[in-house]
């Protein structure tokens, strides 16, 4: 398979150190998504340690989804200042967030790797009417106020295109043992018109965007080029 992009992207990640009846609790919580490149393939978290060495600790496979997989780990050593490593098939690929590493406040802040990327989708069905919808959840950077976040999706394979607006829910707290004072992930959520679609092919293709009113950039997350694809089966889900 061919590496147009990079193929590794940090979802989201929290790091926190507090004391809990006189027991401190150090972790870093975060979920990574790769390409799904040649076996045999390793996920890592390279992290400084208190004494400022770097340290390697590996992240394990949560989830297949054909073409790309997600790697999570809910009690990876606090990380403070962190880069990933993926290695697949004896060639490492980084996302070090562009040579500046990942930095996070310990109990303050979370981070995604991106602008804008995909936390979840799923598919549903009317049961007498035989119409789909998606629906699901995007992960924002606050780097703006006037934004507009949204999904396009296609039901033929991407013969014609839909486009749907996400509305603002919150912020994300995933993970978080204790309060976090300065969330840095915003949750938008989507839900597209119900409608009949094609049988076939029997997925959906889809990709979230944010576009920064504010200087008319727009930021893309389509699983590394690929577009994403969800079965059109009621249900299925894709993180």
């Amino acid at each position: 398979m061919d590496v147009t992009v990079s193929p590794v992207k940090l979802k989201y990640a929290i790091a926190q150190s507090l004391e809990v009846d006189g027991v401190n609790i150090a972790y870093t919580y975060l979920k990574v998504k790769v390409q799904n490149l040649e076996a045999p393939k390793t996920v890592d978290i390279l992290y400084k340690d208190s004494s400022g060495a770097w340290v390697t600790a590996p992240i394990d496979l949560s989830s297949n989804y054909g073409d790309y997989e997600v790697f999570e780990s809910i009690n990876a050593p606090y990380a403070a200042e962190f880069a990933i490593r993926y290695t697949a098939d004896g060639i490492d690929y980084w996302d070090s967030n562009y040579g500046a590493n990942y930095k996070l406040v310990s109990n303050k802040d979370n981070i995604i790797g991106a602008n804008v990327i995909l936390n979840k989708a799923t598919v549903k069905t009317d049961i007498n009417s035989g119409a789909f919808w998606l629906e699901g959840e995007i992960y924002v950077k606050k780097i703006s106020f006037n934004k507009r976040i949204g999904i396009i999706f296609s039901g033929d394979d991407g013969n014609s295109w839909t486009e749907t607006n996400a509305t603002y829910q919150g912020v994300e707290i995933e993970g978080a043992y204790d309060i976090i004072f300065n969330p840095a992930v915003e949750v938008w959520k989507f839900k597209t018109p119900a409608q009949n679609y094609p049988v076939e092919p029997d997925y959906f293709r889809l990709a979230v965007y944010y576009k920064n009113d504010d200087t008319g950039e727009a930021y893309w997350d389509n699983n590394f080029g690929q577009d994403y694809k969800v079965s059109k089966v009621d249900g299925s889900t894709i993180e």
